[in-house]
Parts: structure tokens; C-alpha cells; sequence
């Protein structure tokens, strides 16, 4: 396994942590910044049942996220990747329902095939950080983005 920080990229062409590092530093969903993810994506969210299947519905819940939280961010504080997989730690700043500056922090583990994300299990506390935003995550990826 070799490891790398925010400013490597990892050895896959395609999607990197760094593309993920570019994407959650300012987010705006477009087909440029889309377009690393698989049409038959999976996704699995934290307190959801069922994972999201396809880019439509992944998309949608990145866009209702972005939607709830418009001025969330995240940084990478640590990457590594293993053959397919990318395993990203990383710490999300907004403001919280208080008004002040949040943090809270959270892995991805993301399958890349082809330099395409073909499923990204995300890892967080979601009740701790729904408690810190003040409101609640109901992301069904209805939102159509595209």
C-alpha cells in the first residue's frame, strides 16, 4: 500500500484523491466535475438503508447535500490507495446551527475502475454531524443536477 497526502496524486488515471481534494475545495456539480463518476455508481451513505445505484441518483444526493450545507467544504488529511481502492480521511468545515464554524470528519473508501468511480462507501457520524448543522440530511438523490 503506498501513501500519499492531499498534494499526491495516486498512481490510477482518472479519479485521485487529489480530484476529490480539487472537487470538495470549492464544490459546483457540472459535467466537468461529474464526470469521474460511473453511470452504474453505488453509493452508500451513512443511516440509509439502501445504497444510491447510478450517477443520477449519486449526483442528486450530492446535489441535496450541497443544497442543506451550501458553504461545505472538505479537506483531505490523509490518503491512500490499494489497487482499485482510494481511502480518503477527510474533515468537513460549514456553518454549524449555531452560526459558527464547524468541523467534523469522515472516510471515503471509493472504488475507481477505468479512472471512473464505480462505488464510494462514505464513513461518518451522521447524527453528530446533523446535531453540529442544526438540521437534518435527507438525501435521496431526487435532486436532478444535470
Amino acid at each position: 500500500m503506498s501513501m500519499e497526502t492531499s498534494a499526491q496524486t495516486s498512481d490510477q488515471d482518472g479519479f485521485t484523491a487529489e480530484t476529490f481534494a480539487q472537487f470538495w475545495a470549492a464544490p459546483v456539480l457540472s459535467d466537468a466535475t461529474t464526470s469521474p463518476i460511473a453511470e452504474d455508481v453505488t453509493g452508500y451513505w451513512p443511516g440509509d438503508d439502501e445504497p444510491l445505484q447510478g450517477r443520477e441518483a449519486y449526483v442528486g444526493a450530492l446535489a441535496e447535500l450541497l443544497q442543506i450545507v451550501p458553504d461545505l467544504t472538505l479537506t483531505v488529511a490523509a490518503s491512500a490507495h490499494e489497487g482499485e481502492h482510494i481511502f480518503i480521511r477527510w474533515v468537513a468545515h460549514a456553518t454549524g446551527g449555531d452560526g459558527l464554524a464547524m468541523e467534523h470528519s469522515g472516510v471515503d473508501v471509493i472504488k475507481v475502475q477505468e479512472g471512473k468511480v464505480v462505488e464510494n462507501r462514505i464513513f461518518f457520524d451522521r447524527a453528530q454531524f446533523e446535531s453540529k448543522l442544526g438540521r437534518s440530511l435527507a438525501l435521496d438523490g431526487a435532486a436532478s443536477v444535470l
